[in-house]
């Protein structure tokens, strides 16, 4: 009879059963490693923000919105965001918080888009420390509009929100890594231990002679210290 690799659900169960020491232990290390890097070896960081509207015509007598200033806002938020984060801007920025960044520095840190889109666009700002990552928010907040007008020379840039210190770091996220690492060492424990008894093909009992081969089981050997064991 061929050799086959089948392994049922019960079989599954018992070989996890009997390695469920090795599972359990290796979850936990998995969860202890997760939270050992993210907790000590990880440097945190702060995100702050500031929101800004775009108006595509402040100078409409209206206070009517009219549809087509709405679109008009909403494809220059695009725009916008593009010179925001222009080495020109950037350089300024750079310049007026008195800090040790370059323009390539800070476009790293930011990050812009619109808000579900409206004519409304965020700036975020992510940096190691909260303060300095409020301040170049602003500082791109009261720059922006001055400079977003000169290029584009038409609409206006409002404020809606200062940036302000985050209380909490935004990453890593401590509790979701120590999770993932549990989750990980489960899953890759129960992996290792169903491929190394797939690859195990050694004969153990008389099931697995039965289910190999298709001969008669005449006799089988005892356990000779397991019987001297019971008789003591």
């Amino acid at each position: 009879m061929e050799e086959t690799n089948e392994i049922s659900l019960q079989e599954i169960f018992m070989i996890l059963w009997s390695k469920v020491v090795i599972i359990v232990l290796c979850t936990v290390i998995g969860g202890i490693a997760a939270f050992g890097v993210s907790n000590y070896v990880i440097d945190p960081t702060f995100t702050s923000r500031v929101s800004m509207y775009v108006n595509n015509n402040p100078n409409a007598e209206t206070t009517v919105a009219n549809i087509n200033d709405i679109n008009t806002s909403q494809k220059l938020v695009s725009t916008y965001i593009e010179i925001l984060k222009s080495d020109n801007v950037l350089s300024k920025v750079c310049e007026a918080t008195g800090l040790e960044y370059t323009a390539a520095d800070v476009r790293k840190m930011m990050s812009a888009s619109a808000v579900n889109g409206t004519e409304i666009f965020e700036v975020k700002v992510t940096a190691k420390d909260s303060e300095e990552a409020a301040l170049i928010a602003n500082t791109i907040a009261e720059l922006a509009p001055e400079e977003i007008i000169r290029v584009v020379k038409a609409g206006s840039v409002e404020l809606i929100d200062q940036a302000v210190p985050a209380e909490g770091p935004s990453s890593p996220n401590v509790l979701l890594n120590t999770l993932i690492g549990f989750m990980l060492g489960g899953v890759l424990s129960v992996l290792g231990v169903l491929v190394a008894a797939m690859l195990d093909n050694r004969v153990k009992d008389e099931e697995d002679l039965k289910k190999y081969y298709d001969m008669p089981i005449l006799g089988a050997i005892p356990d000779l210290e397991s019987a001297q064991t019971r008789i003591k």
